[in-house]
């Protein structure tokens, strides 16, 4: 009996085993999936290199381009991008992080994107963008000058500074306007009486500007001051003069939103300074400390032009000092310590440099650009452009001299690119105005683009921090302007 029990609980079991396997399932084939969902470059992550974002609006198939601006460095971007998950990025061996790996891009970079047995190969390709063009903004109808200035604020707003055309000269007074929406609008009249063809501006934090000028009312005095804007008035800064005597060139810079500092020859016949000494004059504390001078900077340099640049905490500061000799100087002031970049440089194969026109402008690394005009090349008078590399201290000459308009008509603008690419906007030698930037690739000046077959006067070009550009002019004391985008903008 017992066995037989056995025997019945044995068939039950072997007839179970045999249904469950009857109803066993196929198991699902395992589907695995890899694709590239996004693919940018973002200023984020390569600050410095670009100064927009470049992304691709939609990836729909295995080639992705882009366009960037040939003034780019590409051999080593950082990409940003999203794939589908647990997907797995390399270019040849080494993975990708998004918005950490750089690539050398000027080839195209294959990217692999893998989910175990599931590969997709991307190739991105980054194309030359249009090149920038410069167009040609309205007219400004509402006033005319006599002579002017023109800078771009921080925030990439341009305003100019101006002589008013009067027919009175003593109603020849100060007045500036700033471009909104693309057409120039009047901030108001800054001084009344009449004022010298020179006056510089500066900004603080807040984009708002400040001007500095000569103010000629007195014939005795024609001391500098300042004026700053507040969001609606002009008001003086530390008083109606910001200097104790007469004085010729001006430039002025603010070190902070606490320090403001105005270069200008002292012009005065008694002292304290050597006549024609550049001094340093500093408003901080609510007060002008005035008729400083540069450690180091002999007296007997007499200046002739003065012009001043700021890369974020640092000063730069550039005179042409017009004997002992006729050469140009150029001083770093940073931490309250100065710093002689160029001590009285002049070309060995230089007889002299000009005294019309000289100008300096720093790139983001720190990096000094002179302009300036003498006879280095086989004895004729040119334009040139030399740099002061941060990083060796050593002088080297940037592309070849340029001619142009010479014999007292000198006139030009320097100016670098958020990019490091030096512009120069000068006259050539019909006196008509024209703009050259270096080529990276042969290391010289571009064909000149020459703006319009007229006399031109009071050059000026100036960048935004995105890398847009402005240029303004006068013809018969008529203000031109140009703007420099990408084409369609």
């Amino acid at each position: 009996m017992k066995c037989r029990s056995l025997l019945l609980t044995a068939a039950v079991l072997m007839a179970g085993l045999f249904v469950s396997c009857s109803k066993d399932e196929v198991p699902e084939e395992v589907v695995y999936e890899a694709g590239m969902t996004s693919f940018g470059f973002y200023v984020e992550d390569n600050e410095g290199v670009i100064l927009e974002d470049y992304v691709v609006s939609a990836i729909t198939g295995t080639s992705i381009a882009l366009q960037l601006p040939e003034e780019v460095d590409k051999s080593s971007l950082i990409a940003r991008f999203t794939v589908t998950e647990n997907d797995v990025v390399k270019v040849g061996s080494t993975v990708q992080v998004s918005g950490v790996t750089a690539n050398d891009f000027t080839v195209p970079v294959d990217y692999f994107v893998s989910e175990e047995t599931a590969n997709v190969k991307y190739t991105v390709t980054i194309e030359k963008a249009p090149a920038f063009v410069w167009s040609a903004l309205p007219p400004v109808t509402s006033d005319s000058a006599v002579a002017l200035v023109m800078k771009v604020s921080p925030a990439g707003v341009p305003y100019i500074a101006y002589k008013m055309d009067r027919e009175s000269t003593d109603d020849e007074g100060l007045a500036v306007m700033v471009l909104n929406q693309g057409t120039w609008s009047p901030m108001g009249q800054v001084s009344e009486g009449r004022v010298a063809t020179n006056m510089d501006i500066a900004f603080n934090s807040k984009d708002e500007p400040a001007v500095s000028y000569l103010d000629y009312t007195s014939e005795t005095s024609q001391q500098a001051s300042v004026k700053a804007y507040n969001g609606t008035t002009w008001s003086f800064v530390g008083g109606p003069a910001a200097t104790t005597d007469k004085v010729t060139y001006n430039a002025l810079e603010y070190v902070n939103d606490n320090k403001l500092m105005l270069f200008a020859l002292f012009d005065g016949r008694s002292g304290p300074l050597t006549r024609r000494e550049l001094s340093v004059n500093t408003f901080e504390g609510g007060t002008w400390n005035t008729n400083t001078t540069i450690p180091g900077r002999p007296a007997e340099h007499r200046g002739w032009l003065v012009t001043a640049d700021r890369l974020d905490d640092a000063v730069y500061v550039g005179a042409h000092n017009a004997v002992s000799p006729n050469s140009v100087s150029v001083y770093k002031y940073q931490n309250n310590t100065w710093k002689a970049l160029l001590d009285a440089w002049s070309d060995p194969n230089a007889t002299g440099i000009s005294l019309r026109d000289f100008d300096i402008a720093v790139d983001r690394d720190g990096n000094l650009f002179v302009a300036l005009m003498d006879d280095s090349s086989e004895g004729v008078a040119k334009y040139r452009v030399i740099k002061y590399n941060a990083e060796t201290e050593e002088v080297e000459s940037v592309g070849n001299p340029l001619a142009g308009a010479s014999g007292g008509s000198e006139n030009f603008d320097l100016a670098v690119s958020p990019l490091g690419v030096p512009y120069l906007f000068y006259r050539n030698e019909s006196l008509f105005p024209s703009v050259v930037s270096l080529d990276k690739d042969s290391q010289d000046w571009t064909t000149p683009n020459v703006l319009e077959t007229a006399e031109a006067d009071d050059l000026h070009l100036d960048f935004a921090p995105d890398g847009k550009a402005y240029l303004v002019y006068t013809k018969d004391n008529k203000v031109f302007s140009y703007k420099y985008e990408a084409p369609g903008n």
